[in-house]
């Protein structure tokens, strides 16, 4: 965490901790241990490879206040955003979009407010208010079920509670939401916790022959849509050559895509989205 020189991660894993020991106690007491110990084998070796007798980059990067005035800016134009586009929102992939300061990263550093600029705010309370509900559910699920289980099974337990809590709070001030390495991790960890909840209900009558129906329509014109596009594979180099042909550069923008421009011609349009920013 400290070579890498990110702020994000060491305050996502602080959340983690705390978060775990609240919730699982003593059964968190072993994990909570072995972080620590990672802990302060990392500085060890930091000082021991790294050091030229100075502390740590981000020691310094963390007494810098003045780096903190990107995020609020980012912040601030999000929210204008929003306030622009209340119900529907702006609609995904604007902060690639030239005009506005983050171009290159497409991403406000806040996946909440992301979500509220690009999607409106309807959409945002219902998205939160699912994610809130469902993952105290789950994590509530796990601490009870870490009291009557052993130390070795309550490790997955508190591992996966303390990673969802760690992304949770990193995507919250970092880009995690729009990375691709965080979206597949996403995919592994949130399919992992989800695939652990128990979901209780009462008992309900056997699916009628309709929904089999149904269901078996859907998958099959699923997989022709999927199978449709596969096509479009094929010509990936020649539509990336054609993409920076078209907008007169020599890179992609963002850098987390291989195309995801969006290109305005008119300069009138371009300085008003400039004004104040």
């Amino acid at each position: 965490m400290f070579a890498s020189n990110v702020r994000g991660t060491i305050v996502a894993m602080g959340v983690a901790a705390v978060g775990v020991g609240l919730l699982f106690r003593q059964e968190a007491k072993r994990w909570l241990l072995v972080q620590a110990a990672g802990l302060l084998l990392g500085v060890f070796l930091y000082y021991l490879l790294f050091s030229t007798g100075g502390g740590p980059p981000v020691v310094e990067k963390f007494s810098e206040g003045g780096t903190y005035s990107g995020r609020l800016q980012l912040w601030t134009t999000s929210l204008e955003l929003a306030w622009a586009h209340p119900w529907l929102g702006a609609g995904p992939m604007h902060f690639a979009w030239p005009p506005f300061h983050f171009a290159t990263g497409a991403h406000s550093h806040n996946a909440l407010l992301q979500w509220l600029a690009e999607w409106g705010f309807p959409s945002t309370v219902v998205m939160t208010g699912l994610a809130v509900w469902g993952g105290w559910r789950w994590m509530r699920q796990e601490a009870r079920a870490a009291k009557r289980a052993s130390g070795e099974a309550n490790g997955i337990r508190v591992a996966l509670v303390g990673s969802v809590l760690a992304a949770a709070s990193h995507a919250m001030v970092s880009g995690l939401l729009v990375t691709p390495i965080s979206q597949v991790f996403l995919a592994l960890v949130g399919g992992w916790a989800w695939g652990r909840y128990q979901f209780q209900q009462e008992p309900t009558t056997v699916p009628s022959s309709m929904s089999h129906a149904v269901l078996c329509v859907l998958l099959v014109v699923s997989m022709g849509v999927v199978g449709s596009s596969l096509k479009d594979l094929t010509t990936v180099d020649e539509r990336r050559d054609a993409l920076l042909e078209a907008v007169d550069r020599n890179r992609f923008s963002p850098r987390y895509w291989g195309q995801g421009f969006l290109h305005v011609r008119d300069p009138e349009v371009i300085d008003r989205a400039r004004r104040d920013r």
